[in-house]
């Protein structure tokens, strides 16, 4: 008996199909702190003051010659406090091109919760910048292990995409290797090369000044759909006048944006994120979301994983459908002459087609169709086999038209 006449309570809150239940990861040098801040160890940031907790802060940085407090404020101005940022620090002495070991336990750590890890490479005083076609060593040393480091995450059900630091570029723009163009295919990885110009330049230590705004990316990404392109020019202004943050862009080399200009449509070709301005409107924005690899379309149709909201896209309907099909294995199916039959081959289809149409309705893609082989072998191998076939929104990235003088 109750005197409360009608009781309504919470309902339990299953998996998160709403497109957008990423979580994010920092992984970059820098120092312990006492008691506060050990290396290689997991932490879970929801906003900078806690990082301010772990001993994270301006005079961190500034003590220790990093630019990782840096990283996590960008993160958090761009996203909104709340997101959650997976952080791990490691010794200055590790290059970024060994960062995939932390890069796994991190990603365990997280759960496989992690959309994007973006790796920042904080060298101690004293290490000595070499350039190969362009780009400092250990960063181009970094991209296949990152693709690899991506490729293992997606084996073990935790797809997620890669953002690399790419410090410290040359001033040659022309020597600049083309991403886009490598020996392999490194859909995985973005490099960001992009700076806040005044803020590099108001660093006291050398090696600083050809630090590349990776935190600021990361943090354009986490506050946006994952289908959405990070240039996105209504939303992703990075300028903020009142803070003085982003009122000069450049490159991490150290140039100020209007001493690359003419260089830029070569940059942008060659597959590196950095930042741009548009006549008639103030402030700048990410040229794109590039990854290091070719825009491929085959004979069938299927593109590859050509920009990084592709990359998104692949990851994200990857794991809804696993959520979706998972209560399915180790089911007991009924057959017909030992093959599936139609009511179950429609079945399983309608169980893909129904996270596609969900994903369609939240315009996270444009459709998407599951195909289930009635053949599959499901008494001895006990495989079932599905084609999944998606279409990504797409993006404008340049609006062409013609304009004529008319006298009526």
């Amino acid at each position: 008996m109750s005197l409360r006449g009608v009781k309504i309570s919470e309902g339990r809150i299953g998996a998160n199909v709403a497109g957008d239940g990423r979580e994010f990861g920092l992984i970059g040098n820098g120092v312990a702190v006492t008691d506060k801040l050990a290396l290689a160890t997991h932490y879970l940031l929801r906003r900078p003051s806690d990082a301010v907790a772990l001993g994270i802060d301006a005079d961190y940085d500034a003590d220790n010659e990093v630019n990782l407090y840096r990283h996590i404020t960008e993160f958090y101005r761009q996203a909104g406090e709340g997101k959650k940022l997976h952080l791990m620090v490691v010794a200055q002495t590790v290059m970024v091109d060994e960062m995939d070991t932390t890069a796994k336990t991190l990603a365990i750590a997280a759960e496989g919760n992690i959309s994007d890890m973006a790796f920042s490479f904080n060298p101690a005083t004293g290490y000595t910048e070499t350039l190969l076609d362009g780009v400092n060593t250990d960063v181009l040393a970094a991209v296949p292990v990152l693709q690899a480091f991506a490729d293992w995450a997606d084996t073990n059900d935790m797809p997620l995409h890669t953002i690399l630091e790419g410090r410290a570029i040359s001033d040659t723009i022309s020597d600049l290797t083309d991403l886009r163009g490598m020996t392999a295919e490194y859909e995985k990885v973005t490099m960001v090369v992009g700076q806040d110009w005044d803020y590099a330049d108001g660093l006291e230590w050398t090696l600083g000044k050809k630090f590349a705004d990776v935190g600021t990316f990361l943090g354009v990404v986490a506050s946006q759909d994952w289908n959405r392109n990070p240039g996105e020019v209504e939303t992703q202004n990075l300028t903020d006048a009142a803070l003085g943050v982003w009122l000069t862009g450049g490159l991490s080399n150290h140039k100020k944006y209007s001493e690359v200009y003419a260089d830029l449509e070569t940059m942008d070709e060659k597959g590196y994120v950095f930042p741009i301005r548009y006549q008639g409107l103030s402030g700048y924005w990410w040229n794109d979301g590039h990854v290091c690899a070719p825009v491929v379309v085959d004979s069938a149709g299927n593109m590859n994983q050509s920009t990084i909201y592709y990359s998104h896209t692949m990851d994200e309907a990857k794991r809804a459908l696993r959520i979706a099909l998972l209560p399915e294995v180790k089911k007991p199916v009924v057959l017909e002459g030992g093959l599936l039959p139609a009511s179950m081959v429609d079945y399983y289809d309608a169980i893909g087609d129904g996270v596609f149409e969900s994903l369609a309705s939240k315009s996270l893609i444009s459709d998407g169709e599951t195909y289930t082989d009635p053949e599959s072998d499901l008494l001895t191998a006990k495989v079932l086999n599905v084609q999944f076939g998606v279409i990504p929104t797409g993006c404008i990235n340049e609006i062409v038209g013609t304009i004529n003088l008319k006298n009526s």
